[in-house]
């Protein structure tokens, strides 16, 4: 999945100047799919969610609460412990190569937990690597995950309780965790074609 998308956008990016983050960049040298006359510009984590798409929503109505600039993501994501009626939305074309368009974000005061929901575009078939990648990463004794595959959309329908998977941290900001989430997908992603 994510060999065949970053081929893509290496294909895309001849002859002009190559934006990867750091993942992409270690995962094309290392599957040496960069030719020397590649010209790359590697996206600064702080430069990630530039240009993306962020917007907070109320749980209840899903109407509009605002739309944000990237600054917003230096906020911690205790804002959302505080204002339990909001969840946020970030959509990107960085996450394009993660097979993901956006990833709505809130804490669940139910269950007292992070949670992030996003549609995963990935086959039907790839169902057993995604569970068990997961199951991998993420404490089920305490709680569980949900993913289900929609036939109608394609992808997997996943819903991500954030602290139980490994290496979370509560303290993190927005922002520190969409990088949390961007690079725990891409893991995802390369173990799901070995």
């Amino acid at each position: 999945m994510i060999k065949k998308k970053l081929i893509q956008k290496i294909t895309d990016a001849t002859g002009v100047t190559l934006e990867l983050t750091k993942e992409e960049q270690d995962y094309a040298l290392a599957k040496e799919l960069l030719s020397e006359s590649t010209s790359i510009s590697l996206i600064e984590n702080d430069n990630l969610f530039n240009s993306a798409i962020i917007e907070r929503f109320d749980k209840e109505t899903e109407e509009l609460v605002s739309k944000e600039s990237s600054a917003f993501l230096k906020t911690p994501i205790t804002h959302f412990k505080e204002k339990v009626n909001e969840f946020m939305y970030l959509e990107t074309a960085h996450f394009d190569v993660i097979s993901v368009d956006a990833i709505a974000f809130e804490y669940d005061e139910v269950f007292d937990v992070y949670t992030a929901m996003f549609g995963l575009a990935i086959q039907k078939k790839y169902g057993e690597a995604l569970k068990a990648y997961l199951n991998n990463h993420f404490d089920g004794k305490a709680m569980n995950y949900s993913v289900m595959f929609s036939n109608g959309d394609g992808l997997w329908e996943v819903n991500l309780p954030l602290n139980y998977i490994d290496g979370f941290n509560d303290n993190y900001t927005i922002e520190e965790t969409y990088h949390f989430l961007y690079r725990f997908l891409f893991s995802l992603g390369t173990s799901i074609e070995n």
